[in-house]
């Protein structure tokens, strides 16, 4: 859309007109904007956390493109939500240091961005980052809840469970998944489609934005992950520095809207300490990952149904080796040979939503000692993609 045509445009609008200074910005920006590609921003994988699935995926938002109209409120409104929050990107991104503190619905035992539908109260996060471009390519973090701690010190990632004493180490790390420039960038750049604007002001020095978007499909399964439900979100940024102030997000679910994360507190800062991004790690932790031994001959080119029975089985058999083969998690190996599966059922795999894996059915008779406590019957997540190409138990138990 040229000038002339978006003054014509604009010239249309009626009750109420776009704010005078809304209208410099399209003027001067809307030619910019064609051309940027769209992208999504997905949070039900685990990236860190084992990948956040959210908020991780915590700023999966969006924004109309320069073609059409949207409506706010009860009239119809051209407004380019895109040029709108340029600046915000720009003065947000050109901090060198953030700190913030947010609650979200979370619970222990899950990642970030896993949305605790049956929890009734937001847990504190706490993160700390460093600008990428600051100290190496991707920047420096520091992420943490009760019951897990996540630092990147510009090289290596690695998370920290406190529960079970386990860390896992990683390569880099997506800086885009907490650094509030990228959080409306995504917004700015995400399609229309299936999105509605709610709500857009700028009043006593401050804009304010509120949008909702749909998740991503998972049938036959329920989301979990904030990326996966549909959302609202609102942000709110101060429009005399255009830096950002505050971020909520809500999920819905079966008509329920249920606030997942609010953005309590942010400072902006010139550093942070280097300490921050060193973990904490205690004498005896033990490291996460499965064993880089070879697959004995038998069980090479299994299929996910059947690592699925063999992890069972090995339970049943105190096969330590085995389940290491296929289980990163130490403490839960420990589980298994402390307690027997009998398999009940075991179903076909099924993929759901943007999981890079499968998920396998089971109905399962839990036993410990050689009495039967319980009977379980879910879905095992299991994934293999990692450098051995090795099926490897990721949830769901």
């Amino acid at each position: 859309m040229n000038k002339t045509r978006l003054e014509r445009r604009l010239r249309t609008v009626r009750e109420p007109a776009p704010p005078p200074d809304l209208v410099r910005r399209l003027e001067r920006g809307i030619p910019d904007s064609f051309g940027q590609p769209e992208s999504w921003w997905s949070a039900g994988r685990t990236r860190i956390m084992t990948r956040i699935g959210a908020l991780a995926g915590a700023a999966a938002l969006v924004v109309w493109a320069v073609v059409g109209m949207v409506t706010v409120g009860p009239a119809s409104v051209g407004v380019a939500f895109a040029d709108v929050l340029r600046p915000v990107v720009q003065a947000t991104g050109e901090v060198r240091a953030v700190h913030m503190v947010l609650h979200m619905l979370t619970r222990d035992g899950e990642d970030f961005g896993y949305v605790n539908l049956d929890g009734g109260t937001l847990r504190p996060v706490e993160v700390w980052l460093e600008a990428p471009g600051v100290a190496g390519d991707h920047g420096r973090a520091r992420i943490e809840k009760a019951d897990r701690a996540f630092t990147f010190d510009g090289d290596e990632s690695i998370l920290y469970l406190q529960r079970s004493r386990e860390a896992y180490r990683s390569v880099g790390f997506d800086s885009d998944l907490f650094w509030p420039a990228a959080w409306v960038r995504h917004l700015q750049h995400l399609p229309a489609e299936g999105v509605d604007v709610l709500d857009y002001a700028e009043q006593d020095g401050q804009g304010r934005l509120l949008l909702r978007a749909r998740g991503v499909a998972m049938k036959p399964l329920e989301p979990a992950f904030f990326g996966q439900f549909d959302r609202e979100t609102e942000i709110v940024w101060n429009l005399d520095t255009d830096r950002l102030q505050e971020l909520r997000l809500w999920v819905d679910h079966h008509g329920e809207r249920r606030l997942f994360c609010e953005l309590l507190t942010i400072d902006y800062l010139p550093s942070l300490d280097d300490a921050l991004f060193r973990p904490d790690l205690p004498a005896d932790v033990r490291w996460g990952g499965v064993a880089d031994s070879p697959l004995p001959a038998d069980q090479i080119g299994l299929g996910p149904r059947a690592v699925a029975q063999r992890i069972f089985d090995a339970s049943i058999e105190r096969d330590r080796k085995t389940l290491e083969l296929y289980v990163p998690s130490p403490a839960l190996v420990d589980w298994f040979l402390t307690h027997s599966i009998e398999v009940v059922a075991l179903g076909e795999p099924f993929r759901a939503g943007d999981y890079p894996g499968v998920y396998v059915p089971y109905r399962v008779e839990v036993g410990w000692h050689g009495v039967l406590r319980y009977t379980k019957e879910h879905n095992v997540a299991l994934r293999d993609d990692n450098p051995r190409g090795r099926w490897q138990l990721d949830g769901g138990w």
